[in-house]
């Protein structure tokens, strides 16, 4: 999606309204790629003033992820507003490229680590199991206590 400038430069402080859509087809967060059901919707307005465009974005979607705690599959619906400043590197640019604003708003929007429910018990560090749907394994510790090995004198003096 492009931001024609030659309209905003004629009308410094005029709003033009902004809306399309933007196929992105690979968002890396956090090490992980994002993958996107669609494309992503994309609305604000844009206004000129002093060398710079003013964009208001809104971006939506909708996203298909790993669960933090057990790694089930995710659908998490996404919608992000950003106020930005964008200066012109070139003062005689015939558009800006919205690609990169709008993926920003999407790895701003999506959850840091989503969960596919609130109460969701994850996978036993121990014994591997889902906790959702099985209890922990036969042999498995993980409900003990373990005392640090570097603590045991301390425990023996007390």
């Amino acid at each position: 999606m492009r931001l024609q400038l030659n309209e905003l430069r004629a009308e410094p402080g005029r709003s033009f309204p902004l809306e399309g859509t933007e196929e992105l087809l690979d968002v890396q967060w956090e090490e992980e790629n994002l993958r996107l059901e669609g494309p992503v919707a994309v609305q604000g307005s844009a206004f000129f003033q002093d060398g710079r465009v003013f964009l208001t974005l809104t971006v939506a979607g909708t996203v298909h992820r790993r669960c933090g705690r057990c790694l089930g599959d995710v659908v998490e619906r996404f919608r992000r507003k950003d106020f930005l400043e964008v200066p012109l590197e070139e003062p005689k640019a015939q558009y800006i490229e919205l690609a990169p604003y709008v993926e920003s708003g999407v790895r701003l929007a999506v959850a840091v680590r989503p969960l596919c429910r609130e109460e969701c018990l994850g996978i036993c560090a121990q014994c591997g199991a889902d906790l959702n749907t099985e209890p922990h394994r036969p042999g498995c510790r993980a409900g003990e206590k373990e005392v640090d090995p570097r603590l045991q004198k301390l425990r023996d003096l007390l």
